[in-house]
């Protein structure tokens, strides 16, 4: 087994059954997956980084299923929302929404000590939410302890603030942190120990966010790969956020809402409809 190089720059041995178990959550059948982390095996170079790798195995997958290799791809998808966090945010916002929450972004908010500017604040049954989305453009940058430290600094800021409105019922705010990138153990620890909510690619276990992502299939368009640089921006300046939006609408509502030419308009319809296939 040849030495592969992680994100964070840690080396690792190259795995087969992990490579295999994470194309088959893409869709893959077994023996495919297998096939191809075998494949991935035999041509991987020593010390090859893990986007190396991915992008073999995902070459491979598309080869077999062009559904399965989007779906592959929603790390790279989520990355893709960038460089600046504000397409993020909308997109957790949407992600929240289909969740039942009723959603703002960009707010300002008073603090008892200072304002402010909120990513999203979400309200479900009462309950409000100060989400904090935090979007790392690399798959190496963990999102640390001084990150949730800050995140739950700003909430209890606000929440004081909204406690000593005359008439406010206590209790019904919470805290929340949203990233693309895994946590660090310290921030899951610290924010576990003073309650505020996270939601991070693998944690918590059944509502993380590439599981919610997947399980209410609520893809951003960007893991279409049709959607150049140029069409994402025309996309998301028109709050045709998900592939799901696309898949909904007709071709020529989606050229003119979005401004994008046919053919391109055609071949998201096509891609966004194998993702998100109508009940």
């Amino acid at each position: 087994m040849v030495d592969i190089v992680k994100a964070s720059g840690v080396p690792q041995k190259f795995d087969v059954r992990k490579l295999a178990d994470s194309l088959m959550r893409s869709g893959a059948p077994e023996d495919v997956a297998l096939d191809i982390a075998r494949k991935v095996g035999r041509q991987v170079p020593p010390e090859a980084s893990t986007k190396a790798v991915f992008r073999m195995a995902k070459r491979l997958l598309r080869r077999h299923n062009r559904v399965s290799g989007m779906r592959y791809s929603l790390k790279n998808a989520l990355y893709a929302l960038g460089p600046a966090g504000f397409r993020f945010e909308r997109y957790i916002a949407r992600i929240l929404k289909a969740q039942g929450y009723s959603t703002a972004v960009d707010r300002i908010m008073d603090g008892y000590c200072v304002k402010h500017e909120v990513d999203v604040l979400a309200t479900r049954k009462g309950e409000h939410f100060v989400v904090e989305c935090k979007y790392h453009s690399d798959g190496g940058t963990a999102t640390d302890v001084k990150t949730a430290l800050y995140v739950h600094s700003r909430f209890v800021d606000i929440r004081k603030a909204c406690e000593l409105k005359p008439g406010h019922p206590r209790g019904v705010h919470y805290g929340m942190l949203v990233t693309n990138t895994r946590c660090t153990s310290d921030a899951i620890k610290y924010a576990e120990c003073v309650g505020l909510r996270v939601m991070s690619w693998k944690y918590p276990d059944k509502e993380s966010l590439e599981r919610t992502i997947e399980d209410r299939k609520l893809y951003p368009a960007s893991i279409l790969h049709s959607a150049r640089k140029r069409t994402l921006e025309a996309l998301f300046s028109h709050n045709i956020i998900l592939a799901q939006d696309i898949a909904s609408m007709g071709e020529q509502v989606l050229v003119r809402k979005s401004g994008i030419d046919h053919a391109t308009a055609r071949a998201l319809k096509r891609e966004a409809e194998a993702l998100c296939p109508c009940d």
